[in-house]
């Protein structure tokens, strides 16, 4: 013989089943907003490099810049240097001081002319070419603008 379920327990057992369905129905968005952040790609930007009269008639000035990126939940202030030269014309050529093989800083060497990797002997041209040594490609080039007389560098 089957025991007979009461009616009070029936409903015990449909609220929980009911108010489970509905915990996860609400809980999936709420995870997945939770979540999402960690996906997204950082938003590039435009940070302030100076003032450009100042940086005008520079031969490859070194330039040292800080500013703020949002990287999934963190916020942190990073610092980066760039290479500024001008160019004439208003055009700027903006290069990063990291070398394209291994990450290693590079310097500008007024004698030779020339990007100087000293990790592992890679030489870059003016324009950020490869003239000698390992690194497969050239100097990575910022794209630049020029606003009320301010240089900005789209930092990725």
């Amino acid at each position: 013989m089957r025991k007979k379920e009461s009616r009070r327990s029936f409903f015990e057992i449909a609220t929980a089943f009911i108010g489970g369905i509905l915990s996860l129905a609400a809980g999936i968005p709420l995870i997945g907003f939770a979540i999402s952040p960690a996906f997204k790609k950082p938003e590039s930007k435009w940070v302030d490099l100076g003032i450009a009269d100042r940086l005008k008639n520079s031969r490859f000035k070194k330039v040292d810049y800080t500013f703020t990126a949002k990287d999934g939940w963190v916020k942190a202030t990073k610092k980066r240097s760039v290479y500024v030269t001008d160019i004439g014309n208003g055009e700027w050529n903006v290069f990063s001081r990291t070398c394209s093989h291994l990450g290693c800083l590079v310097r500008w060497d007024e004698q030779q002319e020339s990007f100087l990797c000293p990790c592992h002997g890679a030489i870059f041209d003016k324009t950020g070419a490869v003239i000698a040594g390992p690194p497969p490609e050239p100097l990575q080039k910022l794209d630049t603008k020029v606003e009320a007389g301010v240089l900005y560098v789209k930092e990725t």
